[in-house]
């Protein structure tokens, strides 16, 4: 679908969508327990359901109603083809875990899925006895001293950290190379120890002991800060907007997003489980992004408007995401003719004042609401093309938009 927008000021109070990381993380522990679980505000998003889909596919008997999902047991399936969509958490946390279920699983996924950075991983599932043809793997994972390069993606490092607790063994997971997204990782540690799994901290990754799966009878997920980050930081570049659903003490890495818009020189209120961000005058930064690859694109649009020249730095990353999200950057900010450039990791935006424009998703869903955002508050009408890919990580974001005064047509 295609977004026709007028630029309109937005602001009032919404409710933040439920935080992927946690959902998938839990969805995985409640059905490894085997054991009935409710877990309330899972949500509707392309990545979860994929997650639901795939742990259903390995034999896990669970339900989703209204938002929440009913796990009844799990009984491990010899054979399964786990089908990821463009999930690339479902397909880095689930190849470990299927391994050290000794299921043979055949994973498929788009294209795109199917051709980002997977290697390191697969190095170390095949050091220890999982044999790979093409995306099907067969065997059960062997061994209690794991090593994986951490340099790429910290889904490396959970899908680890999941399978090697399936393995009711001691186990040591050393991780190499520059450790990268370390807030994902917290999450990981946080629900595992939420669900019985005991892990401990040694200098270069941790040791998990034997244990079992067992988390509450009922879970609620968070609300989720990179998705937030959206309407909060269209509340930083011109009026006020408040987000409700949040966790003030969340693990999510994401929650940077308070401190970044604060540099900016948005005035930030925290409430028990909301956030109001106001515009005051906003100024350039410079931001280490190594930790938050997901919030670099709506951080870029808070640039675009703000006083100066903001670098962001250690950006390299992002040419592997769900698209080259830094072409994606440098072609949103271009046709909104703001000046922007890439100098080695690290990404130079010299802010002024964005127009509108035809704006092209490229089936990113980030890329989508990083361009809405800006188009609200550009100069002049704009277009964004294939908006629906949205329904990837927050399938609401239209209808929450319209909420808080956006104006726009959808063509289908």
């Amino acid at each position: 679908m295609n977004v026709m927008l007028t630029p309109h000021e937005l602001k009032g109070k919404t409710v933040a969508p439920s935080s992927k990381s946690y959902a998938h993380r839990y969805i995985i522990a409640a059905c490894l327990s085997g054991k009935k679980t409710l877990i309330k505000n899972v949500g509707f998003s392309e990545d979860v359901l994929a997650t639901i889909r795939c742990m259903k596919a390995m034999g896990a008997d669970c339900e989703l109603t209204s938002g929440c999902l009913k796990v009844k047991s799990f009984s491990p399936r010899k054979n399964a083809v786990l089908d990821c969509g463009e999930s690339g958490s479902t397909l880095r946390f689930l190849l470990p875990i299927a391994a050290a279920l000794g299921v043979n699983a055949t994973f498929i996924g788009s294209e795109k899925l199917l051709s980002r950075p997977l290697s390191a991983l697969k190095e170390t599932l095949i050091n220890h006895g999982i044999t790979f043809d093409g995306f099907k793997i067969s065997g059960r994972l062997s061994g209690d001293k794991f090593t994986v390069d951490g340099s790429v993606s910290s889904q490396y490092v959970t899908g680890l950290l999941f399978a090697l607790a399936i393995l009711e063994r001691e186990c040591e997971l050393e991780i190499v190379g520059n450790k990268v997204s370390g807030g994902y990782v917290d999450i990981t540690l946080d629900v595992l120890k939420n669900c019985g799994i005991k892990i401990t901290e040694t200098e270069n990754g941790y040791k998990i002991f034997p244990s079992k799966f067992l988390p509450n009878n009922k879970i609620t997920i968070e609300g989720d800060y990179s998705g937030a980050a959206f309407m909060l930081s269209a509340g930083a570049i011109k009026n006020k907007v408040c987000v409700k659903g949040l966790n003030a003490c969340s693990k999510q890495g994401d929650r940077k997003i308070i401190d970044i818009l604060s540099k900016f020189g948005a005035s930030v209120k925290l409430g028990k489980s909301s956030i109001s961000v106001r515009k005051n005058e906003l100024n350039a930064i410079t931001y280490d992004c190594e930790d938050v690859p997901d919030l670099v694109q709506i951080i870029s649009v808070v640039a675009a408007f703000s006083k100066g020249e903001s670098v962001l730095k250690n950006v390299g990353r992002l040419k592997y995401k769900e698209s080259d999200r830094i072409k994606a950057i440098t072609d949103m900010l271009g046709s909104a003719k703001i000046d922007c450039y890439l100098v080695e990791n690290d990404l130079h935006i010299i802010g002024g004042k964005p127009f509108g424009g035809k704006f092209f998703s490229n089936n990113d869903h980030r890329t989508a609401m990083s361009s809405t955002i800006l188009a609200c508050y550009a100069s002049g009408n704009s277009i964004i093309e294939d908006a629906g890919a949205v329904k990837k990580s927050y399938p609401d974001f239209y209808s929450d938009l319209k909420s808080l005064g956006g104006k726009f047509d959808v063509d289908i």
